[in-house]
């Protein structure tokens, strides 16, 4: 009985310190507003939808618009209020430009939902799947033709065909609000075209390995050190473990608040301002010297 005693305290004292880590409650912070920010954005389009009707379009492009004049705000901005401010601008990039419309000329042109792998889906589905070569197109030009980008994944594919555009210039100093945004809208993409294809041909085996990759990414999340870098790593695992939450709900385990907001005020109300406030102690926790943080 001792023995138990003595291991829960010690448990409790590691919970503790893992608490008081910078590292740690910079990485939960991180998680929360990614993965909250998915509900609060998908809210928004239904706002517009149901509140403009045959003028949604209108809506959708403002908010495409003003993400893009979040991210020209924060050109200069420290490497964590950047990464906040380009991963939100993202998200209305992704939603006024892309996912809005493809939901509004879904509607407005009546395209019929498809049933794909025993799976019925939504005409806007149908339309999305159809700019995977686009993604495609574009994620190679800009990635693999860019001699600039820091990012892993590309430079792995350099590696992988034998070929490079050469090492990124020395010095130079690159927006991270503009890199946070466009990893939000090509994750954002990229992850949701995976689910509808894979989910689609592959069915259960393919969740339950993006369940266990969720798991290793949320574990490589938390092995990083630098605040705005672990921000920016939050974006692709929140991606993953809310699609992984829409597949939930689309089989019925729990209803889509986020897609009748008006209807439940209290649940996106309490969403907001656990986003808010999470957002508010990640800068306030943010120690990191302005420009100091440049990957991607």
């Amino acid at each position: 009985m001792n023995r138990s005693i003595v291991a829960v305290i010690e448990l409790i004292e590691v919970a503790k310190k893992m608490v008081q880590s910078q590292q740690i409650k910079a990485g939960v912070l991180a998680i929360v507003v990614t993965f909250v920010g998915q509900p609060l954005s998908r809210s928004v389009n239904r706002f517009l939808l149901d509140g403009l009707g045959e003028w949604a379009i209108v809506g959708f492009l403002l908010l495409g618009l003003a993400g893009v004049m979040v991210v020209a705000a924060n050109l200069t901005a420290s490497a964590m209020r950047a990464s906040i401010a380009g991963f939100i601008a993202g998200l209305m990039v992704w939603r006024g430009f892309i996912d809005g419309p493809l939901r509004f000329f879904s509607e407005y042109f009546a395209i019929a939902p498809i049933d794909f792998g025993g799976f019925p889906l939504g005409g806007r589905y149908a339309l999305l799947m159809s700019t995977s070569t686009i993604m495609v197109a574009l994620l190679f030009l800009y990635g693999l033709m860019n001699r600039e980008t820091k990012c892993v994944f590309m430079r792995y594919l350099m590696k992988l065909v034998r070929w490079s555009p050469g090492l990124p210039t020395q010095g130079v100093q690159r927006s991270i609000a503009r890199i946070a945004a466009m990893e939000t809208v090509f994750v954002q993409w990229a992850i949701f075209l995976l689910f509808l294809f894979l989910g689609g041909w592959l069915g259960n085996p393919f969740y339950l390995v993006m369940l266990i990759w969720s798991f290793y990414l949320v574990v490589q999340l938390f092995r990083r050190k630098r605040g705005a870098d672990v921000f920016r790593y939050a974006i692709p695992v929140s991606v993953v473990i809310w699609s992984l939450a829409e597949v939930g709900a689309f089989f019925g385990f729990y209803p889509e608040v986020w897609q009748s907001p008006a209807e439940n005020p209290v649940s996106m109300s309490l969403m907001l301002i656990v986003f808010v406030a999470a957002v508010f102690f990640l800068l306030k926790e943010d120690r990191v010297p302005s420009g100091s943080d440049v990957s991607a």
